[in-house]
């Protein structure tokens, strides 16, 4: 099964969702999708990975590599959804400040909205 991704403004934010699986043959995919999503909001972007059936390393690199394309002015990239799947490289101290960890969306855009 491949990434899919959907692209959705709320809140003056970009939510970018995710589906399916994020593997070494879905990275390019992530990252054209990501630069798209990028360059058609202006505020903060949250990916949304709760509805990604799995993932390896290559797609963890994938965002963590996305991260230094996010311009600095939106801060650091959201990242919710994990739930009890571990992300490795997602997860402090391996992404440091580049990331921040939501559980939920719900929980992602007022902490976003406020800060």
């Amino acid at each position: 099964m491949s990434m899919q991704w959907e692209f959705a403004t709320q809140r003056d934010m970009g939510v970018m969702t995710l589906t399916g699986f994020l593997g070494q043959d879905a990275t390019h995919r992530f990252q054209g999708a990501f630069d798209w999503a990028v360059a058609r909001c202006s505020g903060p972007l949250v990916v949304d990975m709760a509805a990604l059936r799995g993932w390896n390393c290559s797609g963890e690199d994938a965002i963590l590599d996305a991260t230094g394309r996010l311009p600095a002015d939106r801060g650091p990239l959201a990242v919710c959804g994990l739930g009890e799947r571990g992300a490795h490289v997602l997860t402090p101290p391996a992404a440091l400040s580049a990331i921040r960890l939501f559980p939920d969306l719900e929980t992602a855009l007022p902490a976003l909205a406020a800060s």
